[in-house]
């Protein structure tokens, strides 16, 4: 979440023409930080398989280079999902939500008079907002316990008066 305060972006934030919400994934540590931890992790294990084939062990050795391969392919798996977002803005007349998973990136756009959210199947499901029979998703990165909130928050911007 943006600033780790996940409360105030339930409220989302309002400039002269349009309600935001930008709710970022929680990330513990940077990715500088885990490189360094993993890059240590990695050092160790291979300077003991590089000692062990040194005394003779030598089946040693490509364990620790398929441990730091390992590393490799979670230090690339986090990377790619560090800035994950997902964005939804409610101007005068439309409803845009774009959603950053990875690397794929999803975009709806939406007629603001017609769009309705659906808060009863919240029990531990995203929040799903519709227009017809096009539908959407929004609050992945919402604790469980707020999305009811989030949802109730979207729902009364949608309400005309305010535009």
């Amino acid at each position: 979440m943006e600033n780790g305060n996940s409360s105030a972006n339930i409220f989302g934030t309002y400039d002269d023409a349009c309600w935001r919400w930008h709710l970022k994934r929680n990330i513990s540590i940077s990715p500088v930080k885990l490189a360094l931890i993993f890059a240590g992790i990695g050092f160790i294990s291979l300077l003991i398989g590089l000692v062990f084939f040194w005394l003779g062990a030598s089946l040693i050795l490509p364990f620790s280079i398929v441990e730091i391969a390992a590393l490799l392919i979670a230090y690339v798996y986090n990377a790619i999902h560090a800035n994950d977002y997902e964005k939804l803005i409610l101007s005068r007349e439309l409803v845009q939500i774009e959603r950053k998973i990875g690397l794929k990136l999803h975009q709806a756009q939406l007629v603001r008079s017609m769009t309705r959210v659906d808060k009863t199947k919240l029990t531990n499901e995203l929040i799903e907002i519709r227009q017809g029979k096009q539908l959407t998703y929004f609050g992945q990165f919402v604790h469980v316990n707020l999305r009811l909130s989030l949802a109730e928050q979207i729902s009364a911007r949608l309400l005309p008066q305010f535009n």
